[in-house]
């Protein structure tokens, strides 16, 4: 008998269920991402994150918010799944250093909501370290805005995220920093359990990169932290090597933020031991870089709060405190480098 075609049992109908899979899993290999799009996306990251120590917070904003715009709308067009979680990532470096600028400009509403975008972001890449870095800038609110409890608490809920990184080791000494304001001897914990992370760190090529932490970086937060506490000693100490590593050969500062940072912990301690001009002298050390960071002006208002208990008619201590209303009216610079 010869074969009947219309005999034979016909192919068995494909469940739409399974033709939307099939569909799906052909997507996830399309990509309208141009080729190279991700390596170029990382050296403008890496540039924009190196900028940060000398760029001004306004200038550095319009550029990261730029590129940050035009990150997400390659988010939202046809990736690859591996290009997605990428470009998710790159998203999220750009909106931590995003936030920081904007802290540093005066903006901390916009800088709240920048930061809760990147922790979303980094939550969506699986993305520890980021993470990490959005409660740290969380931690580094509080401190500035004198939440220390709430600091250490956040520093200490981001560490579980951030593994064996930069983060860790920040998160670690901004825990510090709050121990120490309020007098709790665990802020040297901290300062020993954040030498023994950054030890198992390389060290970095590009110690400029905001989010790299290097090890000139550790000195500033021990010259914080013992001035906290009162170790006038050591603080000093630190103190002296912060501003020695922040001077280049030709006298210009290298790390401008640092620089002031680590004069007004010596104003403090200068105060302290009752050296007047030496205090005063360092407080306006700490005002001369333009490029400052969100928590320059409220400690050099501490020093100058410090300097008025101590010296309340002192014609030298008068002039600090106008200076410093001074440096509160005067905007920061709109754009370019600030500081060479």
């Amino acid at each position: 008998m010869l074969f009947d075609p219309d005999a034979a049992p016909s192919a068995p109908a494909w469940p739409p269920e399974e033709i939307e899979l099939l569909d799906a899993a052909a997507q996830a290999g399309a990509s309208d991402l141009p080729e190279g799009t991700l390596d170029l996306l990382d050296s403008v990251v890496d540039r924009l994150c190196r900028d940060y120590p000398t760029v001004a917070p306004a200038a550095l904003s319009d550029r990261a918010r730029a590129h940050l715009a035009y990150v997400l709308r390659l988010v939202d067009g046809r990736t690859t799944l591996h290009e997605h979680r990428e470009l998710l990532v790159r998203a999220g470096w750009l909106s931590i250093l995003l936030a920081c600028t904007l802290f540093d400009a005066g903006e901390p509403t916009g800088a709240e909501a920048v930061r809760r975008t990147a922790r979303r972001l980094g939550e969506q890449a699986g993305h520890g370290e980021i993470i990490g870095w959005s409660w740290e800038i969380a931690a580094w609110f509080a401190l500035v805005e004198r939440r220390y409890d709430e600091a250490v608490a956040l520093a200490e809920a981001g560490a579980r995220h951030a593994g064996m990184t930069s983060a860790a080791v920040q998160l670690t000494l901004q825990a510090g920093r709050g121990y120490a304001r309020m007098g709790d001897d665990r802020a040297l914990e901290a300062l020993r359990a954040g030498r023994k992370i950054l030890n198992r760190l390389p060290r970095p090529d590009h110690p400029e990169h905001h989010f790299v932490f290097d090890p000139g970086k550790y000195e500033f937060h021990c010259s914080m932290i013992y001035t906290m506490l009162g170790r006038d000693e050591a603080a000093e100490e630190h103190a002296a090597e912060v501003i020695a590593q922040c001077r280049r050969p030709d006298g210009t500062v290298r790390w401008p933020m640092r620089y002031a940072m680590a004069n007004l912990d010596l104003g403090l301690v200068a105060t302290r031991r009752g050296k007047l001009d030496c205090a005063v002298r360092h407080g306006r050390a700490a005002l001369e870089p333009v490029r400052r960071s969100g928590d320059l002006l409220p400690r050099a208002g501490e020093l100058c709060g410090r300097l008025k208990e101590s010296y309340p008619r002192e014609r030298l201590v008068a002039e600090f405190a106008e200076q410093l209303r001074e440096e509160h009216r005067r905007p920061q610079p709109p754009d370019g480098l600030v500081q060479p």
